[in-house]
């Protein structure tokens, strides 16, 4: 076999690398290679142009066949590697697990993968490769496991050799049944109709009759289909579904007010992509909205839906991927990630709450799941839907120039309005009570009614833990990480300081660590705190915490707001997931114990994320036949972002914001792009940022910094920041003229949304 220099990209933060491969090998197929002392996958990227005069180290071995990714969305790899800066093989974990392996045993038409790969016939796999892309049923075992350890389904299969003379009559019995269900069945069904035990598949596979493999693609979560809630549309749902033409790109950004039935524009969509043959790519922000989210669309389209976020175990991520390549699901529901699935066939793709900052990715490769949504679309030639009832301001300017088509929803069905909203001054309460207060009287009030009337209410105050930080009266010292640069929150039930960035925590010290004075005292509440005051007010309540402390264990929000939605609970106290796409019948107040917490933060941004984060809270109050009521306490009533939500005015909340964006040259106005600098000391960080703006030749830039990050040190590292404002394009110039070293301090944050 005759070998060639070829690039590998591996997932590491290392530049391409060059070994001996086998010549043809396809462009995307995974290879296993050696990185000094250690095994890696990487993805061959084809000849290398100019080749290293040092001795090459040839690839340890060929994992795929070819290419299992559609073509599609590895051209949207190639886009989405260009345009943030990361290379191929950091977003195919993205898409294919990196344990899914396909099975070089498995044949088509009689000729074994193996065969080809031993004579070096990589082009006929290509052509094959191909072939399984339109009709994956010519290799049914590709992706089965020979091992028959883990999770999955054993399938068994004639292996083709003719029968011996003599065979039991159980074993004739087995082997006959396998051939009238076309060669294979899976072990459990078989064992029963045969009637055996399995000692009897074990003699047959020795005999090398019968083969045994475990079926992954069998692992899709296994949801019961329950009754299909179709609802009559109304008028302007039904002009928002018919503005959406079908089989052709474009973006369509669907503005409704909170309870205004986007899914149910969503599902007519779906609907209709579905009936045409076509698939749909659903994309939701988090995790705890894909529960209730499901049982609509297992009861609509029954097994024809899989789901993929990080709360599924490894066999369940494998299990739907393999569903996808195998073109067993129809409509594929996810979170950010979701973004890159493997889904073939695309006619129409949803992306909900489209708003919603974990869209974004902090963690390299530092993608957007809502643009490269677009982008796939655009690809795959069919519609795309961006549904919020406060659309970014991005999306939103898009719409206003014509960009996008803006379809609208201005009524919540069936009569229902919106709640009642109002405002507390929290200065008028501090005069009044002579200090301060968790519930200011008017809330404390309303909660004692909601009770009265066996109705359900809802307080958000978007901070963990039971106090912000802790101080020392006597000399001012507040207790900080000893790894990052903020203060630890004390959280009472662990009796823990801790640190919400690095983890880092450590039992509260009786005496100040400075002065020794024991004056220290916490300052601020967080949700625990909140929890422990309402069960002191309402001792019969039967209240519910709900934030990152009280849902680790996987379920555990789904079944929280599952016990919500079924009455078992009187109050909800949680932090800003409680805010989004929760419908909950029972509900009908929603207190914001801080309206303005969000205000303080030092993003310009600010502003748009506390008038969502209030609008989206507010809409989960009487979302049934019961009115609704909206209390909002803050100490700063007469912000823009304030007053607007207390009018659920979205479109005023923008005529306000736009021009401020405009004239100081941020989105939707201007491309951002952030250059990050981590290192050991702040002098380490802003050398490299200073050597690399010394770099910059793009004109048309305007660059701010190197400036220390809002939390300058995390992890022991310290953190500058350079950021770049300019068109796409020139920013895009920027990353091509200047490409960055992987293995060096600074990172790349295209269109960043955190600026912490």
């Amino acid at each position: 076999m005759n070998l060639a220099p070829t690039r590998i990209q591996l997932n590491r933060p290392l530049p391409p690398l060059t070994y001996l491969a086998p010549e043809g090998l396809p462009v995307g197929v995974r290879v296993r290679v050696k990185v000094r002392n250690s095994q890696a996958v990487g993805l061959a990227m084809g000849p290398e142009p100019e080749p290293p005069a040092a001795k090459l180290r040839p690839i340890e071995g060929v994992l795929d066949p070819f290419p299992l990714l559609p073509a599609k969305l590895r051209e949207l790899h190639a886009f989405a590697a260009r345009y943030y800066g990361c290379l191929e093989a950091h977003l195919l974990p993205l898409s294919l697990p990196q344990a899914l392996l396909p099975h070089w045993e498995a044949d088509e038409d009689g000729q074994r993968l193996s065969f080809h790969r031993e004579r070096g016939a990589w082009g006929a796999l290509a052509d094959l490769g191909e072939a399984w892309h339109q009709d994956p049923s010519i290799l049914p075992t590709l992706l089965h496991r020979t091992a028959l350890r883990g999770s999955g389904f054993t399938e068994v299969r004639l292996t083709g050799a003719p029968h011996p003379p003599r065979v039991t009559p159980s074993q004739a019995k087995v082997l006959l049944i396998l051939e009238d269900s076309g060669g294979a069945l899976m072990e459990p069904e078989l064992l029963e109709s045969a009637g055996v035990g399995a000692s009897v598949l074990g003699t047959l596979e020795k005999r090398g009759l019968v083969t045994r493999m475990k079926r992954v693609d069998l692992l899709g979560q296994r949801r019961e289909a329950g009754v299909d809630r179709t609802v009559t549309l109304n008028q302007e749902q039904r002009l928002a579904l018919e503005a959406v033409p079908m089989g052709t790109f474009g973006v369509h950004l669907l503005h409704g007010v909170t309870g205004s039935g986007k899914t149910e524009v969503y599902l007519a969509l779906a609907e209709r992509v579905l009936a045409a043959g076509r698939r749909v790519l659903w994309l939701v922000p988090e995790i705890g909205l894909t529960a209730r989210l499901l049982d609509r669309l297992e009861a609509r389209f029954p097994g024809r839906i899989a789901v993929g976020h990080a709360g599924l175990n490894v066999g369940e991520k494998q299990g739907d991927v393999v569903r996808l390549l195998f073109n067993g699901a129809d409509l594929f529901v996810g979170v950010r990630n979701a973004v890159l699935a493997p889904l073939r066939d695309i006619g129409l793709i949803i992306v909900d709450e489209e708003h919603e900052s974990s869209y974004k990715s902090e963690e390299h490769p530092r993608i957007h799941a809502r643009d490269l949504a677009i982008k796939r679309a655009q690809l795959e030639g069919c519609p795309i839907v961006l549904g919020s009832a406060t659309p970014s301001l991005e999306s939103w300017q898009a719409a206003r120039s014509g960009r996008y088509q803006l379809l609208q929803l201005r009524e919540r069905p069936l009569g229902i309005s919106l709640p009642r909203v109002e405002i507390v001054d929290l200065r008028d309460a501090y005069r009044q009570m002579r200090r301060k207060v968790i519930l200011a009287p008017p809330l404390l009030k309303a909660l004692t009614e909601t009770l009265a009337r066996g109705e359900q209410s809802l307080l958000l105050l978007n901070r963990r833990g039971y106090e912000n930080f802790w101080m020392c009266r006597a000399c001012g010292r507040t207790l900080g990480c000893p790894h990052c640069a903020i203060s630890l929150t004390y959280h009472r039930g662990d009796f823990r300081l801790r640190c919400h960035l690095c983890g880092h925590e450590t039992v509260p010290p009786e005496a100040c660590p400075d002065c020794g004075a024991d004056h220290l005292r916490g300052v601020g509440e967080g949700t625990e705190q909140v929890e422990e005051h309402l069960r002191q007010l309402f001792p019969g309540a039967r209240i519910l915490r709900l934030d990152r402390d009280t849902t680790r264990r996987r379920g555990s929000f789904e079944a929280g707001l599952l016990a919500a939605e079924q009455g078992e609970v009187d109050i909800l106290v949680g932090t800003q997931m409680l805010a989004k796409g929760h419908n909950l019948p029972g509900l009908t107040l929603v207190g914001v114990i801080n309206a303005d917490q969000g205000l303080k933060v030092a993003d310009f941004r600010a502003a748009e994320h506390t008038f969502q984060l209030l609008t989206q809270v507010a809409g989960r109050a009487g979302r049934a036949d019961l009115p609704g009521r909206v209390i909002l306490q803050t100490y700063s009533p007469e912000h823009p972002a304030i007053v607007h939500a207390l009018a659920q005015d979205f479109e005023g909340f923008a005529a306000s914001e736009l021009p401020f964006r405009e004239g100081l040259g941020y989105p939707p106005f201007t491309a951002l792009s952030l250059y990050r600098a981590e290192a050991d000391t702040p002098r380490e960080a802003r050398e490299a940022l200073d050597g690399f703006r010394q770099r910059l030749s793009v004109p048309g830039l305007r660059v701010l910094g190197p400036l220390e990050a809002a939390v300058p040190r995390i992890r022991d590292q310290w953190r500058m920041h350079l950021l770049l404002k300019g068109t796409r394009g020139a920013l895009s110039e920027v990353l091509a003229r200047h490409p960055l070293d992987p293995t060096g301090p600074v990172s790349l944050d295209r269109d960043p949304v955190q600026f912490g």
